[in-house]
């Protein structure tokens, strides 16, 4: 990968690691759990970073819902609507944020906002919330997992290893900028267990022979030991519980 790891000649990449039109973790298992508590049928949502599109794909061919995607990266939106599958076409849009970081969507127009493994790479997330609070309608509500790290770390800003930042909070500080942004019954459910599963999953599918042949030519081999050895700080972290995964959900 490019030095920008989110650049359009990495998505073979993505997709050699991640799935099919995926960025993270778990593939359609984990998306699968992460709404588990929530309602997405017939429902207006708003998936954030929503990368190349296969969450947004998955949500809309699954639950019948419309799906708007927001990425900071233009190039991102261009790339899910010109992929998007035609069955599901006009139940999708996708669009990026304008430079005043205002999001260019209707007040109270939208049901659920959601985000997976995204907001860490956030650093100002209040004016976001504010903007997710905005375009939410009464009864709407957010759904994200996101990176946390503990009380006692503290808010820890760090460049990984594979050189994008993360800006994580602890439990406490989302709290506060939830709560400032307007949003109230907050809650924080533990999913590091879960999410070690698919790292450890990952560790597997990089040290296979099936993958190295079937991927040889999109990982190289000095790609794929900076990818091990990612992946083994986020299992090292994990384990310690220097990092937790979070399911945050919220009410408007």
């Amino acid at each position: 990968m490019s030095n920008d790891i989110y650049v359009e000649e990495n998505v073979p990449q993505f997709e050699a690691i991640y799935g099919k039109g995926l960025i993270s973790l778990g593939g359609f298992e984990a998306i699968n759990k992460m709404f588990a508590r929530s309602d997405l049928k017939n429902k207006q949502i708003l998936d954030v970073g929503s990368g190349i599109g296969g969450m947004a794909y998955y949500l809309a061919e699954q639950y019948h819902c419309k799906v708007i995607g927001l990425e900071i990266h233009q190039w991102m939106a261009n790339y899910a609507t010109a992929h998007a599958p035609k069955n599901i076409k006009h139940n999708l849009k996708f669009i990026s944020y304008p430079p005043n970081g205002s999001i260019p969507v209707s007040d109270e127009s939208i049901d659920i906002c959601c985000s997976k493994g995204v907001l860490t790479n956030v650093e100002k997330k209040l004016q976001l919330f504010q903007e997710l609070h905005r375009i939410l309608n009464n009864k709407g509500q957010i759904v994200f997992i996101d990176w946390l790290v503990p009380e006692s770390t503290g808010s820890k800003y760090d460049r990984l290893r594979l050189g994008d930042m993360s800006f994580k909070e602890t439990q406490s500080s989302y709290t506060q900028i939830l709560e400032k942004a307007g949003f109230n019954n907050i809650q924080f459910i533990d999913k590091s267990k879960e999410y070690l599963e698919y790292v450890k999953q990952l560790d597997e599918m990089y040290h296979s022979s099936e993958h190295k042949k079937t991927y040889a030519n999109i990982i190289s081999r000095s790609l794929r030991d900076d990818l091990i050895l990612a992946n083994m700080d986020l299992k090292k972290s994990i384990e310690s519980d220097q990092q937790l995964s979070m399911l945050i959900l919220a009410d408007k």
